[in-house]
């Protein structure tokens, strides 16, 4: 029974008919039902302040709602918080393990981005491969740090890794060496706000994202645990959260880090309510949109050398957004082996003009 594992919201007031809170079916008597429902939000209580994710949720609930998804979604309220980090980690693993069963999309306001690892653990125990993405300022790939603990876990589903919007002066070497040696995807800061489409590919195919808020400067959101004078905008935020959102493999997004104390005019709450509101946009707007749910694709063959195989691009007709297929290093004739990768119009042309894509070739490299 998942109510066991729930408080509920202490919010009692009406709302506007446009307005998500007037339509959305939430924990404030009875437990919802879960019949027919398609998204799910909850969060985790903070053991300092139990009432933040309540200041996020009255702002989220006054936004406008998108009609597409009123009778799909339900706020469960709160997890309880254990008497340890590791007993609310295995609550948090157990809930999400449930909803992911019943095909409900979970969207989970959480404390501390340590939580990121009890989300992934449930899709890990659905047999299949695994992607995601932390959009971070930090880079905790170190021994023992989140990233690291996720890449050691046995069985490993972890097919791949994406790292956006981490800041150098903060990264020691040895944390970016092992990123690159384990070839995963990344941005910079500085990268991401120079081509912040380009950070779609790294959202494509995310089963899980990982959101800290201290990827956000301070000026933009002073409710987070640290200072930050740089960082992704506002704007910038919410337009990854959709990306996110309009990914058709996305099953976990989680937000992590908010400090009521440090968010006196709730600007931050205000912050956190518009990215999920744009990641549910995002799902309101799905396209079913990848290469194995339709055909409606131009292909086009990229020949680079005598040595190498040709590269086989693919455009979608419906959204414009490219993919590529890899054959397998160690199997080039066995078709169930090809791999197929989010990519940009800018690696077809690099391909285009007889060179390699640089995404390509990290994608062999996962591969050997």
């Amino acid at each position: 029974m998942l109510e066991e594992y729930f408080s509920k919201i202490n919010i009692v007031q009406e709302f506007m008919q446009y307005q998500l809170g007037a339509g959305i079916e939430r924990h404030v008597h009875n437990f919802p039902s879960l019949d027919g429902k398609k998204i799910a939000i909850m969060g985790v209580k903070s053991n300092s302040n139990a009432t933040e994710n309540d200041t996020i949720r009255r702002e989220l609930y006054s936004l406008v709602a998108h009609t597409s998804l009123e009778t799909i979604l339900v706020d469960l309220g709160d997890i309880l918080a254990g008497d340890t980090p590791a007993e609310t980690h295995a609550a948090l693993k157990t809930v999400t393990q449930e909803l992911l069963e019943l095909d409900i999309v979970v969207l989970v306001l959480g404390t501390n981005i340590d939580q990121g690892e009890a989300l992934y653990h449930p899709l890990e125990n659905l047999g299949k491969s695994v992607e995601a993405t932390l959009i971070s300022s930090h880079l905790p790939i170190l021994e023992y740090q989140l990233l690291s603990r996720i890449c050691a876990h046995t069985p490993n589903y972890l097919k791949n890794l994406n790292v956006l919007g981490f800041q150098s002066h903060y990264i020691p070497p040895k944390a970016m060496d092992t990123l690159e040696n384990l070839n995963f995807g990344y941005m910079r800061l500085g990268a991401l706000k120079a081509n912040i489409e380009e950070a779609e590919v790294y959202l494509r195919d995310a089963d899980l994202t990982l959101f800290n808020m201290d990827a956000l400067r301070h000026s933009d959101a002073p409710g987070q645990i640290e200072v930050q004078p740089n960082g992704l905008t506002s704007e910038e935020a919410c337009q990854l959260a959709r990306y996110a959102g309009v990914s058709d493999t996305s099953r976990i997004f989680g937000i992590f880090g908010y400090q009521e104390k440090s968010d006196p005019l709730h600007l931050t709450a205000k912050l956190i309510s518009q990215l999920i509101w744009y990641y549910l946009d995002g799902y309101a707007n799905r396209t079913q949109d990848s290469p194995e749910m339709h055909s409606e694709f131009t292909k086009y063959r990229c020949d680079i050398n005598d040595t190498q195989p040709p590269i086989l691009f693919l455009k979608s007709k419906r959204t414009s957004r490219w993919w590529m297929d890899i054959e397998h290093p160690s199997r080039p004739e066995d078709e169930r082996s090809i791999v197929r990768l989010p990519c940009t119009y800018d690696d077809y042309q690099v391909a285009a003009s007889g060179d390699t894509p640089e995404r390509y070739l990290q994608a062999i490299k996962r591969l050997k």
